[in-house]
């Protein structure tokens, strides 16, 4: 379990420059899970954070497998047709 303290200030920060300091036009989500939640479907982090917080407006993409792997290989979404 990563706790939000640690995310915010151990493995945010880099992510969090790049969009502010470097002005990113686009992200590309990563297949790994943090606290079981895949990061390319993570509504807090994705949404809140990166487009909230930080200020995000370019585009989020994810690799063209993390459709197929979110349903059957994770079992995060319960249906194909939810993946």
């Amino acid at each position: 379990m990563v706790s939000v303290q640690d995310l915010e200030d151990t493995y945010q920060p880099p992510f969090r420059s790049c969009i502010q300091e470097a002005q990113a036009s686009g992200v590309m989500c990563s297949y790994n899970q943090v606290n079981g939640v895949p990061t390319y479907a993570d509504y807090n982090f994705l949404t809140k954070t990166a487009r909230g917080s930080w200020g995000f407006y370019g585009y989020i993409t994810s690799d063209c497998d993390a459709v197929s792997i979110i349903h059957d290989a994770q079992g995060y979404a319960k249906t194909s047709e939810d993946a």
